[in-house]
C-alpha cells in the first residue's frame, strides 16, 4: 500500500499564475513577422478632414453646410472615388485615393461641389455636373474639374438596359435602373418650361422590362 508520506510534490516548476478577466486573455496573440504588417485601411469619420471642409464651407459664407457636413472613409467603396449625399450634407471617400498624391483633397472638394450645387438651387433641379457644379468646383478652386475621374480604381462594369427617350428631343438616357419617379428631359425642361418639370418631356422608356 503506497505511504502518502513517502510523496515528493514540487511545485517550482509550474509556470507563474497571471491574473486574468477573459478567457481570451490565457493565450496571448502572436507576434507579427517583421515587415508582414498590412497598413491598417481607415474607415469612418475623419475629423481633420470634416475641420477642413467646415473651413472652406465657412469661406464660401454657408454656416448652415459647414453645421451639418460629414466627411466619412467608405471602405466598401471600389471604383467609385467618392460620394456625396445631399441634403444630409454627407461626404463619403475612397481610402484607395491616399496612395494617390493631392487625390484626397481633390475629390473632397469635388464631392463638396455637389453639395453646394444643390444647395444654392434649391428646389430647381440641375445637371449633377452641370454649369451649378462646375461653378462651385471653380469656388472651391478647382477649375475645369472633369466629371470621371481618371484614377486606375477597379471597374464595376454594369449594364445598362434600360434606355429612356425624350418625346419632343429624342435625347436617349441609358439606365441600369428604373427612375422612381417621373424624369423629365432636362434640356427640354429648361428650353421650354423655365427649368421646371413639365410633363410634356417626360421620359419614356422604350426598351428594357
Amino acid at each position: 500500500m503506497l505511504d502518502l508520506s513517502q510523496l515528493n510534490f514540487d511545485f517550482s516548476a509550474l509556470p507563474h499564475w497571471v491574473p486574468f478577466r477573459k478567457v481570451r486573455d490565457l493565450t496571448p496573440p502572436p507576434e507579427p513577422a517583421e515587415g508582414s504588417a498590412e497598413e491598417t485601411i481607415p474607415d469612418g469619420r475623419d475629423a481633420e478632414l470634416e475641420e477642413q471642409t467646415r473651413a472652406m464651407l465657412l469661406a464660401l459664407d454657408l454656416p448652415g453646410g459647414a453645421k451639418l457636413v460629414t466627411v466619412a472613409w467608405n471602405a466598401r467603396l471600389r471604383s467609385t472615388a467618392g460620394y456625396a449625399r445631399y441634403p444630409g450634407w454627407a461626404i463619403e471617400l475612397n481610402p484607395k485615393l491616399r496612395e494617390f498624391e493631392g487625390q484626397v483633397e481633390r475629390t473632397l472638394k469635388h464631392e463638396l461641389a455637389h453639395l453646394i450645387a444643390y444647395h444654392r438651387s434649391g428646389r430647381k433641379r440641375i445637371e449633377p455636373h452641370g454649369r451649378e457644379w462646375r461653378q462651385a468646383c471653380a469656388d472651391l478652386g478647382i477649375a475645369g474639374e472633369k466629371a470621371q475621374h481618371r484614377l486606375p480604381l477597379p471597374r464595376n462594369e454594369v449594364e445598362r438596359k434600360l434606355t429612356y427617350a425624350c418625346p419632343a428631343c429624342h435625347t436617349k438616357v441609358q439606365r441600369v435602373r428604373k427612375f422612381r419617379r417621373p424624369t423629365a428631359c432636362l434640356h427640354c425642361c429648361r428650353l421650354h418650361a423655365g427649368g421646371q418639370y413639365d410633363g410634356r418631356f417626360r421620359l419614356a422608356l422604350v426598351t428594357g422590362n
